[in-house]
């Protein structure tokens, strides 16, 4: 039977226009060619080429894109290539990276606007999330992550710490994005063979202490991917009474297991860190430092010199009303109780100012202390003309009352 194809036409588009469009989920898995996935852009994004120069061009959020399956690494980051095409797109604006949430954390919209995540509108300490791309400002001067789509969903970033691992999919498989926690082979790998029939695995409890888990054979051999030195490398040479003045650990790749350095011969050597180090901001007092609350007055209380490196969670501009200026301030963590006697120095014992430190923290001023180098970096949650912004809107309502 003969069809009128302009009746067809003209039939297919009127079903077209009377049928509800189709959302395809971008997060689904679909084959573009047989070297080419379809990923979705998680956070808008420049393309680069192969030299990892930007060509101008961008890639916006929750936009799709075809690009080979297999990420490159330029100038030591990782990119995805755009098929068919001289451009490439950042792994993280795709993929996302994985963090730990420092600090219980809501999630937001806007700057002043909540909403939910995966249904929870909190999220807490200790859990770990996925960040795409870099931190956005908002209008309130703060920084924030994008943590999922395609509604506004994001989390402070001095709520967040440092990237803990990748979310590359395995062997280029595309997967949801918002779920997807995959890791690649650490570069930091090596093997050790155990030369001591004394050689204990450990572990550490959740208040840091060592724990004894078996005894490793000599002649033993065991995949490390972390060599780690600092406090916890000293506790498991104290624990095993055995000091080499350079002692590490070395953990069991794929668990929570750690082997001493001293009991192993090493097949290849890898870099050496201090992880404690690397999952904080961390500053030294290395002269004595007034410290202060956070409306820029004096507490009447100094932290003494000394060899600590203490925790600071946040830096921000406060308006200082003594000087008639802003200046930039670390906010130390909250101190345990007690652990503060020996190193903060009060000018008269006031209850109030203890109390301030112990529950709140406190602030120092940032030209008073040390940054630790290898620590987390921070910056500013806010500028010096918000700062006295803050301070006068604060000594008009204090009028007012």
């Amino acid at each position: 039977m003969k069809i009128n194809r302009k009746i067809t036409a003209i039939s297919m588009a009127a079903l077209m226009c009377a049928s509800p469009i189709i959302v395809i989920n971008m997060n689904e898995k679909v084959q573009a060619a047989e070297n080419s996935v379809i990923k979705t852009v998680m956070h808008n994004a420049l393309a680069y080429d192969k030299d990892g120069n930007s060509t101008g061009h961008k890639y916006y959020v929750y936009g799709s894109v075809h690009v080979d399956p297999k990420p490159v690494t330029i100038n030591g980051d990782q990119y995805y290539k755009v098929t068919d095409k001289d451009e490439y797109i950042k792994v993280t604006n795709i993929d996302g990276v994985k963090r730990k949430i420092t600090h219980n954390t809501y999630i937001y919209r806007t700057s002043t606007g909540r909403t939910s995540y995966n249904g929870r509108w909190k999220l807490y300490k200790g859990e770990t999330i996925t960040t795409y791309g870099g931190s956005y400002k908002f209008k309130n001067g703060k920084h924030y992550f994008r943590v999922g789509g395609p509604r506004k969903q994001y989390v402070k970033s001095y709520n967040l710490g440092p990237i803990i691992s990748s979310n590359i999919p395995a062997s280029g498989e595309n997967t949801n994005n918002s779920t997807s926690i995959t890791t690649q082979k650490n570069a930091d790998e090596t093997t050790v063979t155990v030369d001591d029939t004394k050689t204990p695995i450990i572990t550490f409890d959740q208040s840091g202490n060592v724990v004894r888990v078996k005894d490793a054979n000599d002649g033993e051999k065991f995949v490390v991917d972390r060599k780690e030195t600092g406090a916890r490398a000293d506790k498991v040479a104290n624990f095993i009474g055995q000091f080499g003045g350079a002692q590490a650990i070395y953990r069991i790749k794929g668990t929570d297991n750690w082997i001493y350095s001293m009991g192993v011969k090493v097949s290849k050597d890898i870099p050496a860190h201090y992880y404690d180090n690397e999952k904080f901001s961390l500053v030294r007092f290395q002269n004595a430092a007034d410290l202060y609350n956070e409306n820029g007055v004096s507490l009447n209380a100094k932290m003494k010199k000394n060899s600590i490196t203490w925790k600071v969670d946040k830096l921000v501009y406060i308006w200082v009303p003594s000087e008639n200026k802003a200046e930039e301030f670390y906010h130390l963590s909250p101190f345990i109780i007690g652990y503060e006697i020996s190193y903060i120095q009060y000018a008269s014992h006031e209850i109030a100012a203890s109390t301030n430190i112990y529950d709140k923290g406190a602030y120092v001023k940032a030209s008073d202390v040390s940054f630790e180098d290898k620590s987390v970096k921070l910056s500013p949650s806010n500028t010096p003309e918000q700062a006295k912004a803050t301070y006068e809107a604060n000594s008009k309502k204090a009028i007012i009352k």
